[in-house]
């Protein structure tokens, strides 16, 4: 469906939750370094290929991101960045967080300086990681795991 929400396809109303929805396509765009459809075969947005690919498991993260990034960028940045965007992308809108919250989650993670970009701490040198809890689908993530 694009960056579209579902429930615009039924209500035709579009409203802030409907924005963060788009805002967590354009980060998984960004972190993928794909398009939000057409590449993933018939009926299959970036959403859906995100979730599959990632089983919504920490570990997979790395698997899904562009490989331009995994040398600059830290792996808990990224995988910060896609936790934000699976809260910005879940399918109640109820469930989404606000703008607002978005960028306290943003900029509550600590920034890196170039030369940590290539530390030991990156996506194609990491091999730590874990679980996230899971509800049924993929996912329902609480505050506590973002931070």
């Amino acid at each position: 469906m694009n960056a579209c929400v579902a429930e615009y396809a039924y209500t035709l109303r579009v409203d802030e939750k409907s924005d963060v929805y788009s805002f967590g396509v354009v980060l998984l765009e960004l972190l993928t370094g794909r398009r939000p459809v057409g590449e993933f075969g018939e009926g299959v947005d970036i959403v859906q290929w995100s979730k599959k690919a990632t089983n919504c498991r920490k570990e997979d993260v790395a698997n899904i991101v562009d490989h331009r990034l995994t040398i600059y960028v830290p792996k808990d940045e990224a995988m910060h960045m896609f936790f934000i965007a699976m809260l910005c992308i879940q399918e109640n809108s109820v469930e989404r967080p606000t703008m607002r919250e978005v960028v306290q989650m943003l900029s509550e993670f600590p920034r890196h300086s170039p030369e940590s970009f290539r530390s030991s701490s990156s996506l194609a040198n990491s091999q730590k990681s874990k679980n996230i809890e899971k509800d049924g689908k993929c996912p329902k993530f609480k505050q506590d795991i973002l931070v």
